[in-house]
């Protein structure tokens, strides 16, 4: 009987993963001093670590294979001591690295300028996920039917 259960294991291994999409490295940087800057950096690599589609790469290495950059660049837009680190503006820069059998070449596909409240850094995130997503469809099949419509466009939030 246990012969037969490792047979089957044996066997079945091999194919669990034939079912599931690759996931995508993408490794998020950021400039700026400012503190829903910060947390907003913090909530998208949460969101990364618990998608499917994304891996979090959490140290900038050599871009070996297929990956995506997140480059944010955030600043305080209060104009008061008393708004201060209530509100942020993010620049959203997303590059891909990565070209089958070659030298690793940046393109820039992404670019969008969004504020994000303290109180929104979480809800942001899962819409720039969402909004990556839309954005790749679009630029993959270099049209506009058959992919999801951006959270983040042509709107700045």
């Amino acid at each position: 009987m246990m012969r037969l259960i490792a047979v089957v294991v044996v066997l079945l291994v091999p194919f669990t993963g034939f079912g599931q999409e690759p996931r995508t490295w993408v490794y998020v940087s950021r400039a700026g001093q400012d503190l829903v800057g910060s947390r907003f950096e913090a909530a998208l690599k949460d969101e990364l670590s618990r998608s499917t589609r994304y891996r979090p790469r959490y140290s900038e290495g050599a871009k070996t294979k297929f990956e995506f950059h997140i480059d944010l660049s955030t600043a305080d837009v209060s104009d008061s001591k008393a708004e201060q680190s209530k509100r942020s503006v993010v620049s959203v820069v997303i590059e891909d690295f990565g070209l089958p059998n070659s030298y690793p070449v940046e393109t820039m596909w992404y670019h969008k300028v969004i504020i994000v409240g303290k109180d929104s850094v979480g809800t942001v995130a899962k819409d720039l996920l969402f909004d990556m997503d839309a954005r790749w469809c679009s630029y993959l099949k270099n049209s506009i039917g058959g992919c999801p419509k951006e959270k983040f466009y042509p709107a700045i939030y």
